[in-house]
């Protein structure tokens, strides 16, 4: 009975002092599961989705079965300044493909709903960079913004992107390369906030 009653006492104790059992939460959530998957790496697949029509994986091939652009950039990075031709599909394209962007299902007849949209780029090391709908719209700014899974020398060959994964993000007009995400494992489709229906937002502070 003592013994019972001393082994309680310490386990309470290692407990709350953080040094038991890891409870179900931190199973749940532990370190090592937590940073799996922000470990990089090479991707050799991305998963568009959000608010689209139909969700889809794409790997090489899909991207090569797509109608391809080409698009030169400068830009600066940590390694200085950089000029690069890339070849891939336009992320407008690219969104056309699944059916289309999709309205919030909670909105309904909001004029230029598109303008509130935007498209989250997530790499391999969960590196992210948003470029807004309206950048990509035809009928707005129409930027070029590409997925690119190839690069163009200066005697005009080919080749497949390698150490950027097999697909990365190319943002024509930016000055730094700090949206060109690499080894692209996702992209969603996302809205900002309806901030009409909270009106706290714009109190004077």
């Amino acid at each position: 009975m003592h013994i019972s009653r001393r082994i309680a006492i310490v386990s309470l104790t290692l407990s709350m002092l953080g040094l038991g059992q890891p409870t179900l939460a931190e199973k749940n959530y532990s370190a090592s599961e937590q940073y799996t998957q922000c470990l990089g790496g090479t991707s050799e697949k991305f998963r568009v989705s959000g608010q689209v029509k139909e969700s889809k994986t794409f790997t090489l091939s899909d991207l090569q079965a797509l109608p391809a652009s080409k698009v030169t950039v400068t830009f600066a990075s940590g390694q200085g300044q950089e000029t690069h031709t890339y070849i891939g599909v336009p992320l407008w394209q690219l969104i056309q493909s699944v059916g289309g962007l999709k309205t919030n299902t909670n909105v309904n007849n909001v004029k230029n709903y598109f303008l509130r949209q935007y498209v989250v780029a997530e790499g391999t090391d969960c590196y992210q960079a948003v470029v807004a709908v309206g950048e990509i719209e035809p009928n707005f700014e129409g930027k070029q913004v590409l997925v690119a899974y190839a690069e163009e020398d200066s005697s005009n060959n080919q080749t497949l992107l390698t150490d950027q994964g097999f697909a990365r993000l190319v943002v024509p007009g930016d000055q730094k390369g700090g949206r060109y995400v690499s080894n692209i494992r996702r992209i969603v489709v996302r809205s900002a906030p309806d901030l009409s229906s909270k009106p706290h937002y714009f109190a004077q502070p």
